[in-house]
């Protein structure tokens, strides 16, 4: 009976033991698996996590650049605007600056009178002749306005004389007969040259272009100036369509435009040519190339 009873009590032992063993395993792999799905659920949460900072990065970098891109449009359409201001105070100064008033002016403004001074010289030889007549004659009557000799050396010299187109008559015995028309002026007259022979020789022909000179001066400068405000007007336009990067194009062809302003001479031009090199760069925020 003792030994029955223990060798129940012994298998009895086994079993629990068994059973014990048993459920320590079941234990252990049922700690393994919830440790393994924790591992998947940590592991994908970090995913996410690295993804969503990625994203996060990524937008405040783009966030800069379209700052920074931002700026160099603002700095563009300051450049193009400050030159096209220089541009619109070039063709102010140029409207102002009326050139008739300072060719009119007492340092441009002809005596009415002056002296004529010449020399009358031998054609070979080169040197002055003597007792030549020298007279100035209405150029439109032929009516003596004056009449002298020259010295020994060949000069003549007119005092008080209008500043009327006449004619040079220079007449000596042996001689060809001088006719030379010209406009008295205090500078003088250009020598005479006399040629052994008989005859008139006519030099020269009164040009009266002078009126239409300061006419066409005047009109010229006026038309500069006005040209240079209009562009320096298109230039402020360039300048707003850059502000509203709608149409890339068109705000170049503009800011082209307003180069023609020659705001300083170059000044103005240069910082027009840079704006516009700026506005490559930020090509990409206009809507018509893309931008938003």
């Amino acid at each position: 009976m003792e030994g029955q009873s223990i060798e129940e009590r012994r298998a009895a032992l086994k079993e629990r033991v068994q059973a014990q063993l048993k459920s320590s395993e079941e234990a252990k792999l049922s700690r393994e698996l919830a440790a393994e799905n924790e591992l998947v659920i940590e592991s994908d949460a970090i995913d996410l996590a690295v993804e969503q900072a990625a994203e996060r990065l990524q937008a405040k970098i783009d966030a800069l650049e379209d700052s920074d891109r931002n700026r160099l449009r603002t700095l563009a359409a300051s450049l193009i605007l400050i030159g096209s201001i220089l541009g619109l105070a070039s063709g102010a100064l140029i409207l102002n600056g009326n050139p008739g008033d300072l060719l009119a002016s007492s340092w441009f403004d002809d005596s009415e009178r002056v002296d004529v001074t010449g020399l009358a010289l031998e054609a070979e030889e080169g040197t002055g002749v003597s007792n030549v007549t020298v007279q100035l004659l209405d150029i439109d009557t032929d009516e003596v306005i004056a009449e002298l000799v020259t010295t020994s050396n060949g000069y003549f010299r007119f005092a008080d004389i209008l500043t009327n187109p006449v004619t040079l008559r220079v007449e000596a015995t042996g001689y060809v007969t001088v006719e030379r028309d010209f406009i008295p002026e205090e500078a003088g007259i250009d020598p005479v040259t006399m040629t052994p022979g008989e005859g008139i020789r006519y030099e020269g022909n009164v040009d009266s272009k002078d009126g239409w000179e300061l006419e066409l001066a005047v009109g010229l400068s006026t038309a500069v100036g006005i040209v240079t405000v209009l562009t320096a007007l298109v230039g402020f336009q360039a300048a707003v369509e850059v502000r509203r990067a709608k149409h890339y194009r068109r705000t170049q062809y503009l800011a082209g435009i307003s180069l023609f302003s020659r705001g300083m001479i170059l000044f103005g031009p240069a910082l027009i040519l840079l704006g516009m090199i700026l506005l490559v760069v930020t090509k990409e925020q206009f809507l018509d190339t893309g931008g938003e």
